[in-house]
């Protein structure tokens, strides 16, 4: 998971090995020194300020901001991934654990390998059990059954470049 410091707005990677079996950590910001909250992810229905921060952040920053942001919630009883098919992450699934992901090469929730690929290319969005997929205004563009798509609606098994790289959406039952 990605946390953002409150503070000096630097991100930080955070593993579940971080976590020792807690279900919140917190740890001063190597840049600041302010204190960073993080909760382990499916422990608690309410995420902490500082990914709450970071949601709004992804949201927003491309300019494209998010309608009915309001809506944003992940589903119940429902686990999503995005699994790269084809590209140099060929292979890679990456768990969606907030409503908002932005995938891109660098300073993105989901970052790819693809030099094709922006900056802050694409962000996926959860409204429940509607899914949109966002172009944020990227140099290469977003494809969606090889149409370029500004948003678009999309469902479990749907297809998607960013750059070279090929994603898949997947949603399964969470087990447990």
């Amino acid at each position: 998971m990605i946390v953002q410091c409150p503070s000096c707005s630097k991100r930080y990677r955070v593993e579940d090995k971080h976590f020792q079996g807690q279900a919140r950590i917190q740890f001063k910001c190597p840049s600041c020194q302010s204190i960073i909250t993080a909760e382990k992810a499916g422990v608690s229905p309410e995420p902490p300020p500082s990914t709450q921060k970071l949601q709004r952040i992804n949201a927003t920053s491309s300019g494209q901001g998010v309608p009915d942001a309001h809506l944003l919630q992940m589903p119940d009883g429902k686990r999503i991934s995005l699994a790269v098919l084809q590209g140099p992450d060929q292979g890679a699934i990456f768990q969606v654990t907030k409503p908002v992901i932005v995938i891109g090469r660098a300073d993105a929730d989901v970052e790819l390998n693809d030099p094709e690929v922006s900056r802050r290319h694409a962000q996926v969005e959860v409204k429940g059990n509607a899914i949109i997929l966002r172009d944020l205004k990227s140099t290469n563009g977003t494809y969606l059954n090889e149409q370029h798509v500004v948003a678009s609606n999309i469902e479990n098994n749907t297809e998607f470049r960013v750059g070279s790289t090929t994603l898949m959406l997947i949603v399964t039952e969470n087990p447990g």
